[in-house]
């Protein structure tokens, strides 16, 4: 029996997900050495736009068609993602990975606001609740953070960075799936559009591999970063693109706060997190919030 289209979408989703729950702790392990993240931003962009380019060889696609949807391409290219992981990786300077993934996770909001305000769709009751639901499981672990270290220089600062790392999330969740969507019976041809979206981002951040501050010099900070490059900024987004292609958008964004549970347990792991009632019940919402959606994707 062959897999239902929500089914497939779910399971490129939660593939996509776990990915980017590996993304928060190596970032901010490159973060604590010191690495410029610029650099670390830049070279990770190339590093996932070759991963398109071997998988799109290997099917003998590769094309890029620089006229079609350009003006959409280069405002997502410049906005969500360009501006996503500059932003992303500044805050990874002053938060540990699973704050900056709880900032992050605020795109769902954005993502419902630009569905109401341009596709003048009311949001369905359960992604109201299941939203409702994530915020709440947001708020508690927030009050917790205590239990996260590194926090006192420059807390507020990275808040409203994270804020705006939500921002520019939001909006490629939203755009880019009215990019793929019309693709779901055409896989390959939405790996083009996020070659050529990744290959302009690429392009656009390159001046940012020439800016002063520390690069790599040992094993584990290139082995992490190329990581990054591989997994997070290729294999994640071809997966999450492909569920975005079956998933309606504003539920496919709500899913995408279960990253912090994946990167919560990848820092208690590797980072020395500590947990604490805070973060055991905001992660418990949040992953209750999940589960609804996913139950009623379909409603």
């Amino acid at each position: 029996m062959k897999m239902s289209e929500t089914k497939k979408g779910l399971a490129f989703a939660f593939i996509a997900l776990f990915l980017w729950g590996i993304h928060g702790p190596a970032g901010r392990f490159l973060a604590l050495r010191g690495i410029n993240m610029y650099f670390v931003a830049s070279l990770r962009f190339f590093i996932g736009t070759a991963v398109f380019f071997l998988f799109l060889l290997t099917k003998k696609r590769v094309t890029i068609d620089i006229k079609d949807q350009l003006p959409l391409v280069l405002i997502i290219s410049l906005v969500g993602v360009c501006g996503n992981s500059v932003l992303y990786h500044l805050t990874l300077r002053y938060l540990s990975g699973t704050l900056v993934m709880i900032l992050e996770n605020l795109s769902p909001i954005f993502v419902l606001l630009l569905v109401l305000l341009l596709d003048r769709e009311k949001p369905k009751f359960i992604e109201i609740a299941s939203l409702f639901l994530s915020i709440l499981g947001i708020i508690i672990i927030v009050l917790g953070k205590e239990s996260f270290l590194d926090l006192k220089n420059h807390f507020y600062i990275g808040v409203m960075l994270g804020i705006l790392t939500g921002i520019t999330f939001g909006f490629y969740v939203y755009f880019s799936a009215r990019l793929v969507k019309p693709l779901k019976n055409d896989p390959d041809k939405i790996i083009s559009f996020l070659f050529k979206i990744f290959l302009i981002s690429a392009v656009l951040m390159s001046p940012l591999l020439f800016t002063k501050g520390n690069l790599p010099n040992e094993f584990s900070e290139w082995f992490w970063l190329i990581e990054m490059g591989v997994f997070q900024s290729g294999l994640a987004y071809i997966f999450w693109n492909y569920a975005l292609s079956f998933l309606p958008v504003s539920s496919a964004s709500i899913l995408f706060l279960m990253t912090i549970i994946f990167t919560t347990i990848n820092e208690v792991l590797f980072l020395h997190l500590r947990l604490n009632a805070f973060l055991i019940v905001g992660g418990i919402l949040i992953i209750a919030s999940g589960y609804f959606i996913s139950k009623n994707i379909n409603n």
